[in-house]
């Protein structure tokens, strides 16, 4: 796997990610480069800035906590991380050794770059044939839970700490799985269950419309009612 593919692989869990759980997943390779808050929040504030982590110091069960120490970059270059009161900085342009980075093992930290190489071995990356390993699915492949429990890989993929896709098969299985309803089709399940889409038309269009934008599983093309 490439390493823009692999840093966009690790940065599936949205903003659940600390600079603890990152340096684990990618190997424990340093320095890397992640910053925090991508969205923006309320301004390109966030956006402008990013740390570069040259050590990690685990501490409690697992790992999952500890500390990080790096530099701090503003628009690309180094900066006082304070910008108005340099002497409050946690870090400031001038210093020589990482400082301790605020907010290391809280969430809300995406991968931008690995600088470094590896020096253990980075999380897996589960492709629609491997067997998984951990999880309620344990002993299938992972083309078989896309088939079977699609709604377990959607969870998986944002909430499960130790368990990535490779979305890009993932995604590719998952079409091939779909089967396109048409109108004679009949609902196998939710509140009109053992109807015909036709049927339920006439009576709560709301409902098909709602079953369109909320289950993955419900796949029409409401033209064929016309």
């Amino acid at each position: 796997m490439d390493k823009s593919k692999f840093i966009k692989t690790i940065n599936q869990k949205g903003l659940r990610n600390s600079l603890i759980s990152i340096y684990y997943n990618i190997g424990r390779a340093l320095p890397f480069r992640a910053q925090r808050f991508p969205d923006g929040r309320v301004s390109d504030w966030y956006r402008s800035q990013f740390v570069e982590v040259y050590h990690v110091k685990p501490s409690g069960k697992g790992g999952k906590y500890g500390h990080a120490y790096g530099f701090y970059y503003r628009n690309g270059e180094r900066a006082d991380a304070t910008e108005n009161n340099p002497e409050q900085s946690w870090c400031k342009m001038s210093d020589t050794e990482p400082q301790g980075i605020p907010c290391a093992a809280c969430g809300s930290w995406v991968l931008l770059d690995i600088l470094g190489e590896a020096t253990a071995e980075p999380t897996k990356i589960y492709g629609v044939n491997d067997v998984l390993e951990v999880g309620k699915h344990k002993g299938k492949t992972l083309a078989e839970v896309i088939r079977s429990d699609w709604g377990w890989v959607k969870w998986a993929k944002e909430n499960a700490e130790h368990i990535f896709f490779d979305m890009d098969e993932v995604m590719e299985e998952r079409n091939k799985s779909i089967k396109p309803l048409h109108p004679e089709d009949v609902l196998t399940y939710g509140k009109y269950k053992g109807q015909n889409i036709k049927e339920i038309a006439e009576i709560d269009m709301n409902y098909l419309r709602w079953l369109s934008a909320n289950n993955d599983d419900f796949v029409f093309d409401f033209k064929e009612l016309s």
